[in-house]
């Protein structure tokens, strides 16, 4: 006569994915709210187009519109208060400066001169990168 055994039942594992998906979320959470901590560069600017610059933006750039007036963060701001505030705000190395594509070129000379004599020699444009061929 043969004597039947029973086997102990697998215990059932939890679900990994569960895990995998709560962090996903809180990662998307994270970058949602880090990405709108960057102030935003005035939207009336129509930037000048590059075909080879870097991908990002820098947050901390300082406008110059059509008409040859600064912006700093959406505000009007002179060239005297650039100078001044460049130190209150914290901001190392050179001042970005992004410039509409609208801008006469001997304005643009004239306005960057203006920065240099209020002692903001170290300027870096910033240009937006070209995303489709030119025609």
């Amino acid at each position: 006569m043969s004597r039947l055994t029973t086997r102990p039942m697998p215990k059932r594992q939890g679900d990994s994915t569960i895990a995998l998906i709560n962090i996903v979320f809180l990662m998307l959470i994270f970058f949602l709210i880090a990405g709108t901590l960057a102030p935003p560069v005035d939207k009336e600017l129509d930037p000048v187009t590059t075909e080879d610059s870097l991908p990002s933006r820098p947050p901390d750039a300082l406008a110059l519109d059509a008409e040859g007036a600064f912006t700093w963060r959406g505000q009007p701001i002179s060239v005297e208060e650039i100078a001044g505030a460049k130190a209150e705000l914290g901001l190392e190395g050179p001042l970005r400066l992004i410039v509409d594509k609208s801008l006469p070129a001997p304005l643009l000379i004239e306005r960057i001169s203006a920065l240099r004599a209020a002692g903001l020699p170290d300027l870096v444009l910033v240009t937006e990168r070209r995303t489709e061929p030119a025609r």
